[in-house]
């Protein structure tokens, strides 16, 4: 061996004590006998602050008629106690070969941690942080008096790259589409178990999670002969809002509102 091996292990990187002996020009055993006796000296020390695995981690390795032997690892710590105690060329030598290797280890990772933080810099912005500029968006557009349509336009641009579709039908600039909690529930592919939209479940996310307001949805009575009908209408911010909120969480198959849960499936989503 003429060249030293970083090994990564338990957290640490240590050099191979059957690397160092042949390095240094010492024989394996001797060194062995050397490091125990450093590590006892450590042990029996009263400041308690002197980490064995520090410096040195001991080991085995398999010779080559397969026997089980010991051997140690070093750390860079552990690899300068043992220079120290060095003399002449050897000693030279080895000081040089360990540093270089180290340092060359830290500055690779080094790069590396610093390609990865590039890398998060250059990432595409997550779906929550989107909704959370998106909502700020609206929140001033509507301040300026922007109308429902002109909202739902720049909703339609800032979500149809992440997958939504809307075409807006002719009479959209006049009369924004209204939905009922089943028929956003069929727009959004939200399905109870049973293969049918499921409204309930959209209802409740409006209502206690979305927390929609009320500028959003408005009251529709129904006549049915002598029967009195209510339902609640949701505009095309809700259905969008829902979408979001169903995307942002992943899809989830199992959806609790206080204490219910609401067992659904998802269709052409």
């Amino acid at each position: 061996m003429n060249d030293l091996n970083i090994i990564k292990q338990h957290g640490g990187a240590y050099i191979d004590s059957r690397e160092v002996a042949e390095v240094i020009g010492k024989a394996h055993r001797h060194l062995l006998r050397d490091i125990r006796g450093y590590c006892d000296i450590m042990a029996n020390s009263i400041k308690p602050n002197f980490g064995l695995n520090d410096f040195f981690l001991e080991s085995t390795y398999i010779d080559s008629i397969g026997r089980t032997l010991p051997c140690y690892l070093l750390s860079k710590m552990g690899c300068e106690m043992v220079a120290n105690k060095l003399t002449g060329e050897k000693g030279i030598l080895f000081t040089a070969a360990y540093v270089a290797k180290f340092n060359d280890m830290e500055q690779r990772e080094l790069a590396e941690l610093e390609a990865r933080l590039v890398q998060q810099h250059k990432r595409e912005p997550r779906l929550g942080e989107i909704n959370a500029c998106a909502r700020l968006l609206v929140k001033g557009m509507k301040s300026h008096g922007a109308s429902p349509e002109k909202i739902m336009r720049f909703l339609v641009d800032v979500y149809e790259p992440l997958g939504f579709e809307y075409e807006f039908e002719p009479d959209d600039v006049c009369a924004p589409r209204w939905h009922n909690a089943n028929g956003i529930a069929k727009e959004c592919g939200i399905y109870s178990l049973n293969g049918k939209p499921h409204g309930q479940a959209v209802a409740r996310i409006l209502r206690d999670v979305i927390c929609i307001d009320e500028e959003h949805k408005r009251i529709e009575t129904d006549y049915y002969g002598f029967q009195v009908g209510i339902s609640t209408l949701y505009d095309d911010y809700a259905l969008v809002a829902v979408m979001q909120w169903l995307i942002e969480n992943e899809l989830p198959e199992s959806i609790e509102i206080y204490g219910t849960t609401y067992r659904v499936q998802y269709v052409d989503v």
